[in-house]
């Protein structure tokens, strides 16, 4: 008898909660919505106004100097022999 006495307990607790989660929809507040809108469009604009200013300037503010022309020409014929020496170290191994 108890252990009926507990199930029908248990039972009539799920069945309570089952209707009371049912019959409480919960409905957005019209003004919440409305105001919600307006700050995404107020994002929006305000990220349409600081987009443009907001990008990356690469090399403006550069605090590396070239080298002269005929340096630039030596470094570059470096470059030429140091991949030539490994193509042929890389011939040799074969």
């Amino acid at each position: 008898m108890c252990r009926q006495l507990l199930t029908a307990l248990v039972v009539g607790v799920v069945i309570m909660g089952a209707l009371e989660m049912g019959g409480a929809e919960a409905k957005p507040d019209p003004t919440q919505l409305a105001q919600m809108a307006d700050v995404i469009k107020y994002l929006h604009e305000l990220d349409k106004y600081y987009s443009p200013m907001s990008r990356p300037r690469f090399g403006k503010r550069s605090e590396m100097v070239l080298p002269p022309g005929d340096a630039l020409v030596s470094v570059r014929d470096q470059q030429m022999e140091a991949s030539e020496r490994l193509l042929e170290t890389l011939a040799r191994r074969r």
